[in-house]
């Protein structure tokens, strides 16, 4: 029997993403969070020392904690949830930097960061509606100066590819890592990114069908979710990081909202060895309501 105070994880599972805060200071207009109808983001945030309680019962191994948000570094306790957390865990941050660069440099070790990963555990994102080049990567190289892994990532957007080139060649000579990251949804009507159901995230009225994931999704306020779709519309939780046994399953179980997905939930991307052909959630015997 397991501990009361263990988390099982299947091991199929592949990402762990912790929403700390659904607030952002940028408002991108084809932000991911926000895809799709039914959205409700408004979630009360929970306390670092709960956060990282939870992190203390999850099994150790090589998915690290992914802290993400909106802009996790937005969270009250973001620097201490840091620090505390990599005292036993591995930890990457999804920013855009919008928090005190002197104070992250102050409190958290790059040596304890940094890990023999193909990707860095800091990942940052582009977003040149929001902010310039030259802004985000004078936060960057300030970071790399201080012995930190950081890795900038833009999105394929149809109306931002000669940013984006431009961009790639910039953070060459700068000596960044830059990367890009398909564009997901639909833009003037045509539906970007590779999925394996294309039609899962059509908006058409929702059909029945079986999941399965492979991703531990947790909200602000410390509910587990089976997907993205759930979580970015604040339906139904499967589990809470209060619970005091938690056994997430990647056994397939029934959906009432298949054409209302996410595109994170399905699209075709690396898993976390940077192998091509993973996808978070499995999907089968798809019919009408």
């Amino acid at each position: 029997m397991a501990s009361p105070k263990t988390v099982t994880i299947p091991e199929s599972f592949n990402y762990i993403g912790i929403f700390l805060t659904f607030r952002c200071p940028y408002h991108c207009s084809y932000c991911i969070n926000q895809y799709g109808s039914g959205i409700h983001l408004d979630y009360p945030e929970i306390s670092g020392t709960d956060w990282v309680n939870f992190f203390r019962r999850l099994p150790v191994n090589d998915i690290p904690v992914t802290l993400q948000g909106g802009e996790p570094g937005l969270h009250p306790n973001f620097f201490s949830i840091v620090r505390d957390t990599l005292e036993f865990h591995a930890v990457d941050i999804l920013t855009n930097l919008a928090f005190d660069l002197d104070r992250f440099i102050g409190e958290i070790d790059p040596a304890r960061i940094n890990r023999p990963a193909p990707y860095a555990p800091v990942r940052v994102s582009y977003h040149p509606e929001q902010f310039s080049l030259p802004v985000i990567t004078k936060k960057i190289l300030r970071l790399m100066n201080a012995g930190f892994r950081i890795g900038l990532y833009g999105v394929t957007h149809p109306d931002q590819l000669i940013l984006m080139e431009e961009a790639e060649k910039t953070c060459k000579t700068l000596g960044i890592d830059f990367r890009l990251k398909p564009f997901l949804g639909r833009h003037h009507g045509e539906l970007h990114g590779r999925y394996t159901h294309p039609d899962a995230c059509d908006g058409k009225p929702p059909r029945a069908c079986e999941c399965a994931t492979s991703e531990l999704l947790a909200a602000p306020d410390g509910s587990i979710h089976r997907c993205h779709t759930f979580c970015y519309r604040h339906l139904q939780p499967i589990a809470s990081i209060y619970d005091p046994q938690i056994a997430l399953t990647d056994d397939f179980i029934p959906c009432n909202l298949f054409g209302q997905c996410n595109p994170c939930d399905i699209k075709v991307k690396n898993n976390r060895f940077q192998q091509f052909g993973h996808v978070a959630t499995r999907i089968q015997n798809i019919h009408p309501l």
